[in-house]
């Protein structure tokens, strides 16, 4: 049995999804939330509980042979933070998923990730794979790079939406390799029987490095016409994009992270979505 943690969310969700249309048995941990109604509805097995509650996560872990956890509190409010979720929920789950006998555990990190990260994000997620490699536990660590998905619909998914021009920060010329999340959920799929994924941790980027410029570009094209791009210099207020995201756009401006998959992504069987093929579908052109 293989039990998926968030999958509400959008990574999680897909994951959990195939593992059912495969035909593996799956467990969700679940709260009041229709957005397991589906997944429930074609043969996911629901079982309540909570990250924040330890004891609840010990039925939640009974009988579970891999653990794959998508779980995180960037979109979410109230009692659930980064602090309570991501650090001390991930590490009950860790905790949990040891006393209860699991072969493996599947986490999704981040790059950046660092226990010792001033960023509440990064420490989470840093101390999480610390965690991990210390529990006994055959684990895989998947450390995605930049979200395409999320960037391509805020960047210029919401400027054309409103019928204004794009805004870079910078020159828009640091290249990053962009992943598209669908493309994440491939790889913790293959990582549940792929040998070479034991107590490992896979960096995960895109077919290739790509700038902001050249993805304005890309999509234009998709479009059949050129988007118009207004340039900002770092610190300045980046127009319909929130503002707590600002910081983060300015910070890919400052480097460069180049990651070759063409190794990785041969050997795990996973073709690499290109931005024109996410364009088509999110901005429904031919």
């Amino acid at each position: 049995m293989i039990l998926v943690v968030g999958a509400s969310g959008q990574l999680g969700g897909i994951i959990a999804k195939r593992l059912v249309q495969s035909g593996q048995v799956v467990r969700i941990l679940t709260r009041e939330n229709p957005a397991y109604q589906a997944l429930v509805a074609s043969g996911a097995q629901s079982v309540k509980g909570d990250l924040k509650d330890r004891a609840s996560l010990q039925a939640v872990c009974q009988g579970v042979e891999t653990v794959i956890t998508t779980a995180t509190a960037t979109q979410r409010g109230g009692a659930d933070t980064l602090e309570s979720v991501d650090l001390q929920g991930v590490g009950n789950l860790i905790e949990a998923a040891k006393a209860a006998g699991v072969k493996r555990f599947i986490y999704i990190s981040s790059t950046g990730a660092d226990p010792q990260s001033p960023n509440p994000y990064f420490q989470a997620k840093g101390q999480n794979e610390q965690r991990l490699r210390e529990s006994g536990m055959v684990y895989t660590i998947l450390t995605p790079h930049v979200y395409l998905d999320i960037w391509l619909g805020l960047a210029l998914g919401l400027p054309l939406q409103a019928g204004q021009p794009i805004t870079l920060v910078g020159r828009g010329d640091h290249k990053h390799s962009f992943i598209v999340i669908e493309d994440v959920a491939a790889f913790a799929l293959a990582a549940l029987d792929h040998p070479a994924a034991h107590n490992q941790n896979l960096l995960l980027g895109g077919p290739e490095p790509i700038a902001f410029v050249d993805i304005v570009e890309r999509v234009g094209k998709v479009l059949g016409k050129t988007l118009p791009v207004n340039f900002v210099p770092p610190g300045s207020p980046i127009p319909l994009i929130p503002e707590p995201l600002w910081g983060f756009l300015y910070f890919l401006e400052s480097y460069e992270l180049r990651i070759d998959m063409r190794d990785l992504s041969s050997a795990y069987g996973v073709t690499l979505t290109p931005v024109e093929a996410l364009a088509r579908r999110m901005f429904q052109a031919g």
